[in-house]
């Protein structure tokens, strides 16, 4: 009977520990969907002064995440994330419409990815 408690106790303490982790991944990860969208419109706009500003404080909002997302996701998707960043980063500091709003969107999907990879559900189970 003990064992059956303290197994039930851990499957408890795993289900809880994942809820937690997965809505912190959810809400970093909309966040920035959210803010890349904006970024987006005021590419197209052409207000290249915004588009930096905005730009920077996702930059500096993924500095802030990156390392304890890193203890939780794999490191090829930080990786890709950081890339795309890098290189949107140069797109806009360069003013290049077609090429920034491009990996605007590549860092929109990666970022879907992520949480997508994250949720419950049966493809990620199997």
């Amino acid at each position: 009977m003990r064992t059956f408690i303290a197994v039930i106790i851990a499957m408890l303490v795993i289900v809880v520990g994942w809820l937690f982790v997965y809505n912190s991944i959810d809400k970093h990860t909309l966040i920035f969907i959210e803010s890349l969208d904006n970024i987006s419109d005021t590419i197209k706009e052409a207000n290249w002064n915004l588009v930096a500003f905005e730009f920077s404080k996702i930059r500096n909002n993924w500095t802030k995440i990156r390392k304890p997302l890193s203890i939780l996701l794999d490191h090829h998707e930080i990786d890709n994330i950081d890339l795309s960043m890098a290189k949107a980063d140069q797109y806009i500091y360069t003013k290049n419409l077609p090429l920034s709003l491009g990996e605007i969107e590549v860092l929109r999907q990666l970022f879907t990815i992520v949480k997508e990879s994250e949720s419950l559900m049966l493809t990620n189970i199997f």
